[in-house]
């Protein structure tokens, strides 16, 4: 029993096998051959040597039969082995030499019936039998053996998408994907991108070839420009070396890792796109540098100072250079220096200050190294005045009310100045100031009234510096006030508000300009101001009694922060 279903088992394998085999190879076009028979026949003759071979017993010539081979390269076909029937002999089988088509010639006796012929290609099978019956006497026969074989392919394209399409012999394939059961032998490649054909091409598929494209490039490109900082640096794209900056090239769109590299410890790396808004230049620093300025301080304030570098006059002020190296640096103005040695760091500031101090036997106040602040917002007191004065009488009144003689009218001030210096400690002081202005009087029918005022000062300035952050300053000039609005009215609400009262007699006019002194105090961030301002304007309230004039006098004293070091 054993022995019967080994048996069986084998005789299924050997059948397998057999079909296996019998696809591999396969035999067509036979015919006769449509060349000149005296040709061929002369052609083997005048070969030293040779000639037309008989049968075995030498009592009949032979016939011809010529195997070319399709899907078989000539290499492949000297290993294949051909056999026929017992009754069919080959007699000699042989490449020859002179035809161009790589033929192999088989000489196999004539006027056999009931015979055959095969082929047999080791470690890939056998072919199908050919019948070759009652051939004639020094007759040519054609014939062509073609393989069967097929082999696992892959078509590689960028990109990888749907808009690629791949056809092979009509058929239509994934590109980028293994591609099964491509007979051996030569084929018909189209590939269209986004509807346009662009491959037409005939490949051949092989052992060693079944990757075609390596890879078909559809992607649009851009030109692009590598510099680098140093120059020479090589540049590596995905890892491979392209030469050294400054260097040109066309990239197709896609993502790219770039490298520059000068030597250890010296390479800078960049991930890229390369698309259709990426920029056309890309510039690398293998060498990794930082940028700063550098700026001289004197007295408070920027001065354009002469700057050296390792001992060398520099025209620029703002550098950039190599992290890790240290530079001796060296500002000189009025004859005064600030030196340093600065080692290159990335945390380093990128505003390098030199505070160069007054070294002269004599120091004038406005050389003292100060902290200037010329910004500042101010709140404070401040009170007016009309005095009228004319034919040897002087009156002074707060303008208001008609028992006002000898009194001020108050109010508060808030606003922003700017005092900016300049050489020597002269500079300017202004800014905008807002005043509201009130009084009351209950024995008055109107016995309230209020003023809004806009105040603007344009002083000549003067700073006194006693240390870093403290300074006396004095300044004087025009003041100009302009009354926006005011009126009287009454706190019961039983008469409506009286607003007409700028120009008429004895009232004031909206517009004021004064001949002003102030002097400031500063200690820190706080500063104390005191401003007096003698009238200019004639309000003529009482130029109808007589040759009067009447002008408006101003006190404040207030309180500022001020701030913004260093403009």
């Amino acid at each position: 029993m054993k022995r019967i279903m080994f048996f069986i088992i084998c005789s299924i394998c050997t059948v397998n096998y057999l079909y296996s085999q019998e696809t591999a190879l396969n035999f067509k076009d036979f015919k006769p051959s449509d060349e000149n028979v005296n040709l061929t026949y002369n052609m083997v003759n005048s070969k030293p040597g040779e000639s037309w071979p008989d049968n075995n017993v030498g009592d009949n010539p032979t016939a011809l039969i010529r195997v070319s081979f399709e899907n078989i390269t000539i290499e492949e076909a000297a290993s294949i082995e051909f056999k026929t029937s017992s009754n069919l002999n080959i007699e000699r089988q042989v490449f020859w030499e002179e035809d161009v088509f790589n033929r192999k010639w088989i000489w196999v006796d004539s006027g056999v019936s009931d015979a055959f012929i095969e082929a047999t290609w080791p470690g890939v099978g056998s072919s199908n039998r050919l019948p070759l019956n009652n051939l004639a006497s020094k007759g040519i026969y054609d014939i062509t053996l073609m393989s069967e074989k097929s082999l696992t392919i892959n078509v590689r394209t960028l990109p990888s998408s749907d808009d690629v399409r791949v056809m092979i012999d009509g058929k239509r394939f994934n590109a980028n994907e293994d591609i099964p059961n491509i007979r051996v032998g030569k084929h018909n490649l189209s590939i269209s991108y986004k509807g346009l054909e662009r491959v037409n091409e005939e490949i051949n598929v092989a052992e060693n070839s079944v990757s075609f494209g390596n890879p078909y490039d559809f992607r649009e490109k851009k030109t692009v420009t590598f510099t680098s900082d140093p120059k020479g640096a090589t540049l590596f794209v995905n890892g491979e070396n392209k030469g050294t900056t400054p260097l040109k090239m066309e990239l197709p769109y896609d993502n790219y890792n770039i490298e520059a590299k000068l030597g250890p410890g010296e390479e800078d790396q960049l991930a890229i796109i390369v698309n259709e808004i990426s920029p056309t230049e890309i510039k690398l620093e293998p060498i990794k540098k930082k940028t700063f300025e550098v700026v001289a301080m004197y007295n408070g304030s920027k001065v354009d100072a002469d700057f050296y570098l390792d001992g060398k006059a520099q025209e620029d002020r703002r550098f950039s250079l190599p992290i890790g190296k240290t530079y001796s640096m060296n500002m000189t103005y009025l004859g005064n220096s600030s030196k340093k040695r600065l080692k290159i760091t990335n945390e380093m500031s990128e505003e390098q200050i030199f505070t160069i101090s007054a070294r002269n036997q004599m120091v004038w106040p406005w050389q003292r190294e100060y902290d200037a602040t010329p910004l500042g917002f101010s709140i404070g007191y401040v009170s007016k005045q009309l005095v009228t004065t004319g034919e040897g009488e002087k009156l002074k009144e707060n303008g208001i009310w008609d028992d006002g003689e000898g009194k001020s009218l108050h109010g508060i001030q808030v606003g922003f100045h700017v005092n900016p210096c300049f050489s020597y400690g002269l500079g300017l002081y202004t800014g905008l100031f807002y005043e509201f202005y009130f009084s009351s009087k209950d024995n008055y029918e109107y016995n309230r009234f209020k003023e809004h005022c806009l105040y603007l000062p344009a002083h000549v300035y003067f700073r006194l510096p006693f240390g870093e952050k403290v300074a006396l300053a004095i300044h004087g000039g025009l003041g100009f006030n302009y009354s926006i609005y005011g009126a009287f009215s009454d706190k019961d609400d039983y008469y409506e508000d009286w607003t007409d009262f700028y120009g008429e007699p004895a009232f004031a006019k909206r517009f004021n300009m004064a001949a002003e002194i102030g002097v400031s105090f500063r200690v820190g961030s706080v500063q104390i101001n005191a401003q007096y301002a003698k009238g200019i304007t004639d309000h003529g309230s009482y130029s109808s009694f007589g040759d009067f004039t009447t002008r408006q006098n101003k006190l404040s004293i207030s309180a500022s922060w001020v701030f913004s070091s260093n403009m």
